[in-house]
């Protein structure tokens, strides 16, 4: 999040925008084959005969349904004169001061905003910065 808001700073002058976004929980494809069948089942992403568990009010999405947001933020005019902001569900998420861990199985496993700290200007320029150095070295 915090190189979208610092991209967002150097580069909305010439038109470029930087956004992170969020698809939610890709299920059903290689995206997250590196889990077994046994955690997958754990996490609710599939059912007992190891089919997909879909359901986008609770983040777990076909791809082209995760693709949508991302599909918003290349082309929404809403967002023509907004950036570096959090996108989740076609929508700008908002700030969340009281953020908690995600847990997979509890009710709301994606969080819905975004803390505070994640957007901090200052942060989002020094990490900018440190990864210039440290690619440079």
């Amino acid at each position: 999040m915090l190189f979208a808001v610092e991209l967002d700073r150097r580069c909305a002058e010439d038109g470029i925008r930087g956004y992170a976004v969020h698809p939610g929980v890709i299920v059903g494809t290689n995206l997250n084959s590196s889990a077994g069948q046994d955690q997958l089942r754990a996490m609710g992403l599939i059912d007992d005969s190891g089919r997909p568990i879909i359901d986008p009010d609770r983040g777990r999405r076909t791809p082209q349904q995760g693709a949508a947001t991302i599909v918003f933020a290349a082309t929404s005019p809403l967002l023509a004169d907004i950036g570096g902001v959090y996108l989740k569900d076609n929508n700008i998420s908002p700030l969340d001061h009281d953020p908690k861990p995600v847990t997979f199985g509890a009710e709301h496993d994606i969080p819905s905003g975004i803390a505070p700290h994640a957007i901090d200007p200052l942060s989002a320029q020094r990490l900018w910065e440190l990864s210039e150095q440290l690619i440079k070295a």
